[in-house]
């Protein structure tokens, strides 16, 4: 029986399998193969062509996606480095830091205060910036993918934490 294999989405644009990729050079790539895989250019073709075209549209799509995000780029990289360690604890330090921002939101949303989430916004931005630039080093100069999938799952809740922000400035706004 055969065994489906994950695609390799940096092989489909060109670039090199890292974390540090140029996203100028992924919307290019990602602007040609569309161009060349669109459904529409296969609509004279028989279904068959069509239908592989439309999953070629699908992938290119998919791994567009994946790629643009730092957090399921360093996902993928990771997955495909075929590392199989057991995802490490997030530390307490790191626990207690989610508590205290999310104590901090819930605050900020009681007293209807956009100035204190707009500051937590912006901090919170920061700490991605740091977050991803983390994640680079640690990919892309040392190859720990034990310590990347730390930073991933780091960088994912404060993925949140920027959504319940998000979604705490246009509560209080409407």
């Amino acid at each position: 029986m055969q065994t489906l294999t994950q695609p390799n989405y940096f092989e489909l644009f060109g670039l090199a399998p890292r974390f540090s990729i140029d996203l100028n050079s992924l919307e290019r790539s990602f602007r040609q193969l569309q161009s060349e895989a669109h459904p529409d250019k296969h609509a004279s073709h028989t279904q068959s062509e069509q239908r592989l075209a439309l999953q070629q549209s699908t992938l290119i799509n998919d791994g567009y996606q994946t790629l643009r995000n730092p957090t399921s780029r360093a996902q993928f990289l990771i997955n495909l480095s075929g590392k199989t360690e057991a995802a490490q604890a997030l530390s307490t330090t790191f626990l207690m830091s989610q508590m205290e921002w999310r104590e901090a939101i819930e605050e900020a949303v009681k007293s209807r205060d956009v100035t204190v989430l707009e500051a937590l916004s912006k901090r919170l931005k920061h700490k991605i910036s740091v977050q991803v630039n983390e994640i680079a080093a640690v990919l892309d100069l040392q190859g720990d993918f034990a310590t990347a999938e730390v930073r991933v799952n780091e960088l994912r809740f404060y993925e949140k934490l920027r959504h319940e922000i998000g979604e705490a400035l246009d509560k209080i706004s409407d």
